[in-house]
């Protein structure tokens, strides 16, 4: 049955198209051909945004050949039940217009109008059967619209055309740069909603699941970074405000699942600093129980290497994105399922970076001999301007364990630690005590501390009881936060502190 809408394609845009207006030259005088022309443009775009709607919502194209499941309420569907016929229609006039063969008007109205009969009984064999869809043709016009009957743009039930436009361009886009492969993609082909979990370590997280389905998914994301980059509500992201319960986003969430339509969410709630799987905190686990629908966990492979999260610039390279079977919501394992898949081996982890520009942003101190901000980072290695310790090309595997070795706990520190930050405009002097922070001549006690994140790989945010403290660290933000985070889970052992570091 997959290939009859597209036998019906081609018949229509293609062999009918063909049979009837090529061949013999076309007398049609310009001010008749070049309106047709804009109007035939004008048709083809509106068809094409017809079908593209479709099937980003139901994964198959239109066809009278194939059973309506239920209505789609999205773009021109929310005006007339059968846009893509209309735009078809309009394209055939403008065919006429063009070639001046007038007389082809009958065929072309008889063929229409087959195809309208066909739909249109279609339709009401499927509402005898579904209220759902019923309600949608008592509402909504068949071919043409209606003053005030129309259904109001909801981006749990619809696609924004900003969403389709990004992801046809991402797609152009990975293939050229980022040329990857997807294995066990027919776990996203059903219907039902079902939760992406995805391992969060780069950029290319985001275009990587828009090269790999033509679904319509709703992105949870950060409201912070959301707030700063407005064009993300218009691909139909849910903002979700960290370290809080946020019934708005949950409603938005509950929403978009009784829709049918899929979520994606990090369920480390940021990005990986070296490539490691973050903490996932208890709340996320309980959120996916509580839809209540499948999670299914999607693993990239390779792009650790080509950008990194301390890196400025990708790299081209070659990827492979891997999604994992449906785990059900109500599995007693499921934390451990996710994570196994998560956290699964990248063979590329024992391949060097592409550039180790700016690496000091993750290695903020010498694995060697400790000294702080004295490691400076170039195309093919780093080195230590303190000890004169070197690294040539070593592997994500080692950067990791060189990360790991310089942590708080792993290496002692020496207090105060100094950085140069940017805060409120103005460039002060910012110290890391053992108890609490000075932002110029702001002091910020531990105490007062409630949970710590990173924007844009260089501000460290810290929300205090009152406000959110933000700054520009010129030296590394990730420095800021496992230091202070250290001090106040393992220093000060504030069990209620949250961290994307420890939990």
């Amino acid at each position: 049955m997959t290939i009859l809408p597209v036998i019906e394609l081609f018949a229509l845009w293609v062999a009918l198209p063909v049979a009837f207006f090529f061949g013999g030259a076309s007398s049609t005088p310009a001010f008749v051909s070049v309106p047709g022309i804009i109007f035939m443009i004008a048709a083809l775009v509106f068809s094409i945004y017809s079908y593209l709607v479709f099937f980003y919502m139901e994964g198959r194209l239109p066809s009278i050949f194939v059973k309506l499941r239920k209505p789609v309420v999205s773009g021109p569907y929310r005006f007339i039940r059968q846009p893509q016929y209309v735009g078809y229609s309009a394209f055939l006039i403008a065919m006429i217009l063009i070639s001046g063969k007038y007389w082809l008007t009958v065929f072309c109205t008889l063929a229409v109008s087959l195809l309208l009969v066909f739909s249109y009984i279609g339709e009401k064999q499927v509402a005898r059967e579904s209220e759902e869809y019923y309600s949608y043709m008592k509402r909504i016009p068949f071919l043409l619209p209606h003053r005030g009957k129309y259904i109001e743009f909801d981006y749990t039930r619809s696609v924004p055309w900003l969403f389709m436009a990004t992801s046809l361009v991402v797609k152009l886009l990975v293939l050229f740069l980022v040329p990857s492969r997807v294995k066990n993609a027919g776990v996203l082909r059903k219907r039902e909603p079902f939760i992406i979990a995805l391992a969060h370590q780069t950029h290319f997280d985001g275009p990587l699941i828009f090269y790999s389905t033509w679904r319509y998914i709703r992105f949870v994301g950060t409201a912070i970074y959301v707030e700063r980059l407005k064009l993300l509500l218009g691909f139909g992201t849910i903002p979700v405000r960290r370290y809080a319960v946020d019934t708005t986003a949950i409603r938005q969430m509950l929403s978009t699942v009784k829709a049918g339509l899929p979520l994606g969410i990090a369920p480390e709630a940021a990005r990986s600093w070296d490539g490691k799987a973050l903490h996932v905190k208890n709340e996320i686990w309980k959120l996916f129980r509580m839809l209540k629908i499948p999670i299914v966990p999607v693993k990239f492979h390779g792009i650790q290497r080509l950008w990194p999260r301390w890196a400025n610039i990708f790299s081209p390279g070659f990827a492979t994105v891997e999604f994992g079977e449906a785990i059900d919501a109500y599995d007693p394992e499921l934390e451990k399922k996710v994570m196994a898949f998560l956290s699964k081996r990248d063979a590329t982890f024992e391949m060097p970076y592409r550039s180790y520009r700016h690496i000091e942003r993750l290695l903020w101190r010498c694995p060697e001999c400790g000294s702080v901000s004295s490691i400076k980072g170039f195309h093919s290695g780093f080195s230590c301007s303190s000890c004169g310790k070197s690294w040539k090309r070593p592997s994500v595997n080692e950067v990791i364990d060189l990360h790991e070795r310089i942590k708080p706990g792993s290496m002692g520190l020496s207090f105060p630690i100094k950085d140069r930050v940017v805060f409120e405009g103005r460039e002060v002097v910012g110290i890391i005590m053992e108890d609490s922070m000075r932002i110029g001549t702001l002091l910020v006690p531990y105490s007062s501390i409630r949970n710590s994140s990173i924007e844009k790989n260089i501000e460290p945010v810290f929300g205090t009881t009152g406000e959110m403290i933000s700054f520009k660290s010129l030296n590394s933000a990730l420095m800021w936060q496992e230091i202070v985070d250290f001090q106040i889970k393992f220093r000060i052992k504030r069990s209620d502190y949250h961290t994307e570091l420890w939990g």
